[in-house]
């Protein structure tokens, strides 16, 4: 059988070694007929909950087992079932409520003008590649267009409210980053994986692109939950409108101390995922407002009373309270790719801010009293209060070995560590929603809260571990900064133990790329990135056991989602 152009490029060009699952078929008529199968695949899913990995992967597997394929294409047949589930509701949707997304390695390299942003690629109109056509017919039709890589920009978009639904455009290894989080979220999307991988040169099929582009049908007969229009309402509770409106009462603008909350405020408005506002709403809403809460076009502006908002403000503040001190104490000078407080004002003026957040927090909650009730709201104060005095301790551990401290940190101590210091902040967040809820009249079960926001500190925290040897320009990251800061973390302690205690360190007079590349070598032969892995997915199973096992069923979904999203 000839092959078409594009299949031949993607076969002359094909990476040797390519990830085991993660081969796209490179003859068209191997794709087409994944494709049709994967309509009877995605036939059998629920279509009220969005396709989880797990799932995808099992019904791939049987794909592929009847079309006689192997295993080196699940990951291409995964991205066709989850296509054919999402189909209907995508083409739903007006192409003016869309987002495409384009990889900038479409882009031809050698005589590209465009420029790069805080989003991505900038087209130059030069018309040397596919990307300006794409682009320039997508924006015809009403899309909006990036070209860019990655989960944030995507999951950002999305919750800002410019895109209902997201047609992709990636390798294999991408769509399995930015588009599990985005159907975790509930969000119509479709993908068209790259044939050829690489940081350039790549080859897309370009009519089964267009075909998404122009894929239209009227309302969807069963629509899938979704918690994006309460991720939204959450981020919306801090525009700087929503703050003037909800804190103004409490503590009113204005001289004398004015400057402190003017600070305050900025720093409360500017970065941040606001997930953990959102975990506040989303716990009251699964038992006080029912399904209703995740419909895709649910309206949430006036669901939660001003007491409700006052309390998934307060979460926030606590954090951004906690987040200021940190990074005074870990000498960080950005935060969320901007200036921290301590570096813009100074640290004398950095800690009156933190102190004034920790005390409008509290403020906050204590207000809630008059609707929730006294009983209620001094049962939430003493919760935030013991995880506050928890995080504390936490962070005192932590900071020991920088002011003279000479213990060595094991593997299980730096556990208990991030349980006392990552962990009860979530805790906090959920416990909020559900004692608002229960004011309210609903019941619920809140005995797993604790042990469930363990396992997930513990995951969380340790993953922060494996990401710090990440380099994030965006964020104005460098890796293996905690390493260079003297901090104690997970891989150091597995490190110590698979040596003997004696690990051969690299110099501190060398400079720190050097230090950090000699350290990463070092990791890798002792296997630490592994083992810290494979402690993340033992915990992250646990974490989602407490889920299922959580009562009532919607409090039990509300935490598996927080578990899949957090970890």
């Amino acid at each position: 059988m000839k092959r078409s152009q594009a299949d031949q490029a993607a076969h002359d060009h094909e990476p040797a070694g390519l990830a085991r699952e993660k081969r796209v078929p490179q003859d068209a008529a191997t794709r087409e007929r994944i494709r049709q199968k994967a309509r009877d695949a995605a036939g059998l899913l629920d279509r009220r909950v969005p396709p989880g990995r797990d799932r995808l992967r099992v019904h791939a597997r049987r794909t592929l087992d009847a079309l006689g394929l192997g295993e080196e294409f699940l990951g291409f047949t995964m991205v066709c079932i989850s296509n054919e589930f999402w189909c209907g509701q995508f083409a739903a949707v007006r192409p003016e409520d869309r987002l495409l997304l384009l990889p900038h390695c479409l882009r031809n390299a050698e005589v590209c003008r465009g420029t790069y942003n805080a989003d991505g690629l900038v087209c130059g109109g030069c018309g040397a590649c596919v990307l300006y056509d794409l682009r320039a017919e997508a924006e015809a039709m009403g899309y909006t267009v990036l070209v860019a890589e990655g989960t944030p920009v995507v999951v950002r978009v999305a919750l800002d409210g410019h895109a209902r639904a997201i047609l992709g455009v990636a390798c294999l290894d991408s769509l399995d980053k930015a588009f599990d989080r985005i159907a975790q979220l509930g969000i119509p999307n479709v993908a068209v994986p790259l044939l050829v991988d690489g940081c350039r040169d790549t080859v897309a099929e370009v009519g089964v692109v267009r075909r998404w582009l122009h894929c239209r049908a009227g309302p969807a007969a069963v629509r899938t939950r979704t918690y994006a229009p309460l991720l939204r309402r959450a981020r919306g509770l801090f525009d700087p409108e929503a703050v003037s409106r909800l804190l103004a009462p409490l503590d009113p603008p204005g001289p004398p101390g004015g400057e402190t909350a003017a600070i305050a405020r900025d720093w409360l408005t500017a970065g941040g995922k606001r997930f953990r506002p959102f975990v506040t709403l989303a716990a009251y809403a699964a038992l006080a407002l029912g399904p209703e809460a995740l419909h895709p076009d649910a309206d949430l502006s006036r669901a939660f009373s001003p007491a409700l908002e006052r309390l998934a403000v307060a979460v926030e503040i606590l954090h951004k309270a906690s987040l200021v001190h940190d990074d005074i104490e870990d000498g960080d000078s950005f935060r969320d790719g901007r200036e921290t407080v301590h570096r813009r004002h100074g640290v004398p003026v950095a800690v009156n801010v933190g102190d004034y957040l920790v005390g409008l927090g509290y403020r906050c909650v204590s207000a809630c009293a008059e609707e929730l009730g006294a009983e209620c709201a001094h049962e939430m104060i003493g919760g935030l209060v013991r995880a506050h005095l928890k995080l504390c301790r936490g962070q005192g551990a932590e900071l020991q070995p920088r002011v003279g401290g000479t213990r060595a940190w094991t593997s299980v101590d730096l556990q208990a560590v991030y349980a006392l210091k990552t962990a009860p902040a979530f805790e906090a967040a959920i416990y909020v929603g559900v004692r608002a809820a229960i004011a309210g009249g609903a019941e619920a079960d809140l005995s797993p809260l604790g042990a469930f926001a363990r396992y997930l500190g513990v995951a969380y925290q340790v993953s922060n571990d494996v990401q710090d040897w990440t380099d994030d320009e965006h964020h104005r990251r460098i890796a293996g900064r905690d390493w260079l800061a003297g901090r104690p973390t997970m891989l150091s302690a597995f490190a110590a133990e698979a040596a003997g205690g004696a690990v051969d360190l690299p110099a501190r007079g060398r400079p720190p790329s050097e230090q950090v590349d000699a350290l990463r070598r070092i990791y890798h032969e002792l296997g630490v990135f592994e083992k810290a892995r494979r402690l993340v997915d033992a915990y992250r199973r646990r974490a989602f056991e407490l889920a299922a096992e959580a009562r009532p069923a919607p409090l039990a979904e509300v935490m598996r989602f927080i578990a899949e999203t957090v970890l």
